[in-house]
């Protein structure tokens, strides 16, 4: 009987262990894999605006993108993904520290980025100019506050 207690303990012990935490530096680099999408994307369509015919249909595509990611930005840093894994991140402690304002700052961007894509959408390019200084605004904001600068 105590044998079977104690498997039973076990077992549940490993089914309250996420699957994320055999492999922080699996969800790290996933982590990063998403932003470097946002961030071409963000540059593809800040190159198209800079052509003296931007394609709507590529600007279309990456606001897409960059609206279908956005969203879910705090699911990309669970518990025990931060500096303390002792893995390489740019996560800064905060986020975790703070996860009201993080969410808030989380929540800003995805509304931004789904307004970016309104209104490319939409094909107004003025508006694209405008609303991607919006996505950029929000990206400044949290970065400044939970993202460590580059080496």
């Amino acid at each position: 009987m105590k044998r079977a207690m104690i498997g039973l303990a076990l077992l549940a012990a490993a089914a309250a262990t996420p699957l994320w935490a055999a492999d922080v530096a699996t969800v790290i680099a996933q982590r990063h894999d998403h932003f470097k999408t946002i961030g071409k994307a963000a540059k593809g369509i800040s190159d198209e605006l800079k052509t003296s015919a931007p394609s709507k249909p590529k600007i279309q595509d990456y606001a897409k993108q960059i609206d279908a990611l956005a969203p879910q930005v705090p699911a990309w840093f669970p518990a025990g993904s931060g500096p303390d894994s002792g893995q390489k991140t740019h996560a800064k402690a905060a986020i975790w520290q703070k996860p009201e304002e993080f969410k808030k700052d989380a929540a800003a961007f995805a509304d931004a980025a789904h307004k970016l894509n309104a209104v490319a959408s939409m094909g107004d390019l003025a508006a694209v100019k405008v609303q991607m200084a919006a996505v950029g605004q929000t990206c400044k904001t949290c970065h400044q506050a939970f993202r460590e600068k580059d080496d």
